[in-house]
């Protein structure tokens, strides 16, 4: 072999050695730094979102606080109530739900429109058609007497909460 050969075979080497390597080095900088930025977007919208979602649940309290009435919280993922007035907790109860053709409405505010009076077996405190809170030990077969979803507690806590709240009585659905 000749020089010429040998330097043309290690330039070929090189050009392709280059081209290898600049597709080892991966993205830009900018690329990088662009990726870097949209995530941090998505961090910074989801807690924008929580940081809403946590004051419209302090401005329902504090309107609540000022109505200086008896109130309902409803934590939907925990399935625990709290008998509120003001500030104070005056009774926590836990809760399951039933299968109904329709689900319990989440993040939403409903007045209390009525309670069913007799025995502790048929007492149930109505939130129009959006929700009944009943006993467990009701006689009242879910779904017969009305479509809406339902609310399950301890009869000890339905006839503290029963007695407790008037109609118009206001409930948050949380989470």
């Amino acid at each position: 072999m000749h020089r010429t050969e040998h330097t043309t075979i290690a330039g070929v080497l090189l050009i392709v050695m280059s081209f290898l390597l600049v597709g080892m080095q991966g993205q830009s900088p900018d690329d990088v730094e662009r990726r870097r930025l949209i995530e941090q977007q998505a961090k910074l919208s989801e807690r924008i979102a929580s940081l809403n979602h946590e004051q419209e649940y302090l401005l329902m309290q504090k309107a609540f606080y000022a109505s200086d009435s008896k109130y309902l919280l409803l934590d939907l993922r925990s399935r625990t109530g709290k008998l509120k007035y003001r500030n104070r907790v005056l009774r926590t109860f836990a809760f399951s739900t039933t299968a109904g053709k329709r689900r319990i409405p989440r993040n939403t505010i409903l007045k209390m429109t009525a309670k069913t009076d007799g025995n502790d077996r048929k007492k149930m405190l109505l939130f129009g058609e959006d929700l009944v809170i009943q006993s467990k030990r009701s006689s009242v077969a879910p779904g017969k007497e009305r479509a809406a979803p339902r609310i399950l507690i301890g009869s000890k806590d339905l006839a503290a909460i029963y007695f407790a709240v008037e109609q118009g009585t206001m409930l948050h659905t949380g989470k």
